[in-house]
């Protein structure tokens, strides 16, 4: 089971890889763009933020390849991290994307494991 996830993992960066790099380094810069705060260039913050806006774009652009409407709601639930973006509800909505997108990367980790599962036994 865990190489399945591994696998999982493996394909989506390895399809989405460079798009979600773009994206989330455009998100990155529009952000530090928008703040008013100046905050340093490399920073454990600023790090954990690239990391975190990399998986998910990658997560949004394999579901958008797949179901397009499923990805148009990832995409849009990114935008609810950056408190820049709605101040009135600065820190609250972000669980609704990590759950968002957790829920999904579910979904393609337990329908690997059916397939695998499937092929394995005959029916």
């Amino acid at each position: 089971m865990l190489f399945t996830i591994i696998e999982v993992f493996k394909n989506i960066i390895k399809n989405n890889g460079s798009q979600a790099l773009t994206f989330s380094i455009l998100l990155m810069f529009s952000i530090r763009i928008i703040s008013k705060e100046s905050s340093q260039l490399f920073s454990p913050v600023l790090v954990f933020s690239f990391i975190s806006y990399f998986l998910m774009f990658t997560i949004s652009l394999e579901a958008l390849k797949k179901y397009k409407i499923i990805g148009i709601y990832l995409f849009m639930t990114i935008f609810f991290i950056p408190p820049n973006i709605l101040t009135d509800y600065k820190g609250l909505l972000f669980p609704i994307t990590y759950l968002s997108h957790f829920t999904y990367l579910g979904y393609l980790i337990s329908l690997e494991l059916f397939n695998k599962w499937k092929k394995s036994h005959e029916l």
